[in-house]
């Protein structure tokens, strides 16, 4: 089947009787066109630290454990494997002689967390994360020490970072890592050529070694490296946007409080334990207060950067009091040491996907100490015990994995589930109509009223129809709904609901290539589907393809339901 054809076909299943002006506006422009444990000590650190470092649009938990993330994870991670080959060479020659930087930091897969963007220059850092409006957030390494400058109440704070390994910023890293591992035996580097990514041609090195493995996109015409993805057996790092001896002004990385503003200290968070009784407090915390009872899917740190908002619901779920909670994050926090740093042999292995706290009998956590012939094994009480090597658990049956699986899915937690996909239609006018095509499969039993988010506050719904029939909604507050779905219709199997919205094109993100937007379904969906059509008076082409009228730059399909998969590129320009 041609592309044009599903649009069509896609097209024809949402039609529904509206006024005139709303179907030839919104379908028939698409169809004309065809998405730590240690109690805090005191003077340590005090109670409103994150409220004077984090007034944003984020919760104070949610900013105060993105910023511990980013000190315990973009700061310092494992050496890179790289090897100085003729050809590799001209790539990292920029890297061993650069003074300055700048990149993103990505903990995890592309798209599904903050990205911390960090302008490097020596020992200092000058960090903002997206998402967080806040203060300006410098860190000295060499001092381990950080400073937050608000501007809005002119406040200066000081937080010591005391206890971590030694920081160092990731050229530092890099120019370590390539002299660290040229001799590793298992080391090599595959030369890829020239591959596409995000719609740029790029030289791609892929290099893999002492358990890592990393890739490395450069430009084919300075031989600068772009982008850096590292991943090893329990942590994936991006650095995308590689800028190499950028011309920073000193000042901007300067420590001292600006004139004029308030200086405060707020101690220091301790981060020296790093013991297993730390880890374990960690452990509890993530189980009794972020996941309602139960362990989490995966511990691997690229989830710590994305948890803050499901922690602070926790916390608020909890009834704690803001210093309780302040003393929570941090204890959380600390605990993370365990892994980050992990000085154990070999790799640590998580295996709590859905066990509930106090599963007495159930193995979660298992890893080898430094110079032991034993293992030590972390059960779902939270009790730990030496074991040999030959008494580890078994792995899960297929079975086994699948039960756990099922488990841990939680589907009673949410209302409305179903599948969602979206068709947006660029204007001329510079807007984009949208139709997002949801699919229940699963209704509450004492409600009828059907709560949807838009992916952008600045979207406007303009039409609900059900089985073709309008439904009456009411707008909550910018970007979010609520649907009154008549009962008859809920007591139907395979519900399905058209929600009409616009959305100006200037609300996405402007990149070189075209537009970013962020990929989030109205409910949350275990299917999501963008495609994107441009109407010929939209005067915009798919640059990747340019006569092509239509094309889907996003599908996702998983167990799990979930309403947040990160972002994904546009390829699409203005017509010459």
């Amino acid at each position: 089947m041609r592309p044009a054809d599903n649009i069509e076909e896609s097209i024809k299943k949402l039609r529904y009787k509206t006024d005139a002006e709303t179907h030839d506006r919104v379908l028939g422009n698409v169809l004309q066109a065809l998405d730590k444990r240690e109690k805090q000590k005191p003077g340590a650190i005090k109670p409103d630290i994150w409220r004077t470092i984090m007034k944003n649009t984020f919760t104070k938990i949610a900013a105060a454990i993105v910023v511990i993330a980013g000190i315990l994870i973009g700061l310092h991670f494992a050496g890179n494997p790289f090897v100085a080959t003729v050809t590799f060479a001209d790539v990292i020659q920029p890297i061993l002689n650069a003074r300055t930087a700048s990149l993103d930091i990505i903990i995890g897969s592309p798209g599904n967390q903050p990205v911390i963007h960090d302008d490097v220059m020596g020992s200092r850092i000058r960090r903002t994360v997206s998402n967080i409006q806040g203060p300006d957030i410098i860190i000295d390494l060499e001092q381990q020490r950080l400073l937050t400058i608000d501007h809005a109440k002119k406040t200066a704070t000081y937080v010591g970072l005391g206890g971590l390994p030694d920081l160092k910023n990731y050229v530092e890293v890099l120019r370590n890592s390539i002299t660290r591992l040229q001799s590793k035996p298992d080391f090599q580097v595959e030369n890829r050529g020239v591959e596409e990514f995000e719609g740029h041609d790029y030289l791609v090195f892929v290099a893999s070694g002492d358990n890592d493995t990393v890739t490395v996109w450069a430009d084919p015409e300075t031989a600068l490296p772009v982008r850096i993805e590292h991943k090893t057996p329990n942590m994936l790092i991006a650095c995308d946007n590689l800028k190499f001896d950028v011309a920073f002004d000193e000042s901007r990385f300067s420590m001292e409080a600006p004139d004029g503003y308030e200086v405060q200290d707020a101690g220091a968070i301790d981060f020296s334990d790093s013991s297993e009784s730390a880890f374990i407090e960690t452990l509890r915390i993530w189980a009794e207060i972020i996941e309602d009872g139960q362990f989490p899917a995966s511990i691997n740190l690229e989830d710590v950067v994305k948890i803050g908002p499901k922690f602070d619901q926790g916390m608020k779920r909890a009834g704690l009091t803001e210093q309780e909670q302040t003393e929570v994050a941090v204890r959380w926090g600390q605990g993370l040491v365990f892994i980050r740093f992990f000085k154990g042999q070999g790799q640590w292995h998580y295996v709590g996907k859905g066990v509930k706290l106090g599963d007495s009998t159930t193995p979660i956590f298992w890893y080898q100490p430094q110079e032991s012939q034993t293992w030590r094994v972390i059960y779902g009480d939270l009790s730990a015990e030496d074991v040999a090597e030959e008494d580890l658990p078994k792995p899960l049956s297929a079975e086994e994995e699948a039960q756990r699986n099922l488990a841990h899915l939680q589907w009673s937690k949410f209302e409305f589930l179903g599948t969602q996909e979206d068709l947006w239609h660029v204007t001329g006018s510079g807007d984009i109509e949208i139709c997002s095509d949801v699919t229940l499969s699963k209704v509450p039993e004492d409600t009828t009223v059907m709560p949807i988010t838009l992916p952008y506050k600045s979207g406007k719904l303009q039409k609900v129809t059900m089985g073709g029939v309008p439904i009456v909604f009411r707008q909550v507050e910018d970007g979010r709904y609520e649907l009154e779905i008549p009962p008859a219709r809920l007591s139907q199997s395979d519900t399905k609901i058209q929600c009409m919205w616009t959305l100006s094109l200037n609300a996405l993100e402007k990149v070189d290539y075209g537009y970013r937007t962020v990929l989030k379904s109205l409910i949350p969906v275990v299917s999501y589907k963008l495609t994107v059509s441009l109407g010929a008076e939209s005067n915009y082409l798919y640059t990747k393809t340019p006569g092509q009228q239509s094309f889907t730059p996003f599908s996702w399909n998983y167990k799990s339901p979930k309403m947040d998969f990160g972002s994904c590129g546009l390829l699409m320009q203005k017509r010459n």
